[in-house]
């Protein structure tokens, strides 16, 4: 009678079996890894998206009580166009980063203008702003920057 052992052929199959786990949990690992870091993008454009929404509410929020009638207490605002960058020393750069809080703002451009050619109660203030944002996985999905534009408009209150 012929016994079969069970021992040599585990043996055989155990250390053929560790070469494929090796392989296994470096699949694993990187499609965890592109999964984390693409969770982390999307955190990070998310939150730039809902940044460049709040500066232009602010910058408009700002810009409507700023008009023709603001008084000697504020700087009056228009109704020329204006553009510039967040980050730039100009009366109304800073009053608008100071209500942004500094997170991120570095990019950020805005433009003020007035559709209605003047600065009047009643009138509408128009805010622009637009960013970009640079993506980490750019390489894996193709696209390295994705850009980001939000616009705001308001009537001037005084």
């Amino acid at each position: 009678m012929k016994q079969f052992s069970s021992t040599s052929g585990q043996k055989k199959t155990g250390h053929r079996r560790r070469g494929a786990s090796l392989v296994e949990f470096g699949t694993i690992l990187g499609a965890w890894s592109v999964m984390f870091f693409a969770t982390f993008d999307f955190g990070i454009g998310t939150f730039r998206r809902n940044l460049v929404s709040h500066v232009a509410r602010q910058a408009v929020r700002m810009a409507i009580v700023r008009g023709a009638d603001a008084g000697p207490e504020l700087p009056v605002w228009g109704p020329d166009p204006v553009t510039f960058k967040l980050s730039d020393e100009h009366d109304v750069a800073e009053t608008v980063r100071a209500a942004a809080g500094g997170i991120m703002t570095s990019g950020f451009e805005i433009t003020l203008e007035w559709p209605d050619g003047d600065n009047e109660p009643e009138s509408t203030v128009k805010a622009t702003v637009s960013s970009t944002h640079e993506s980490i996985l750019g390489g894996f999905i193709g696209v390295s920057s994705v850009s980001v534009r939000s616009v705001s408009t308001l009537r001037i209150a005084h």
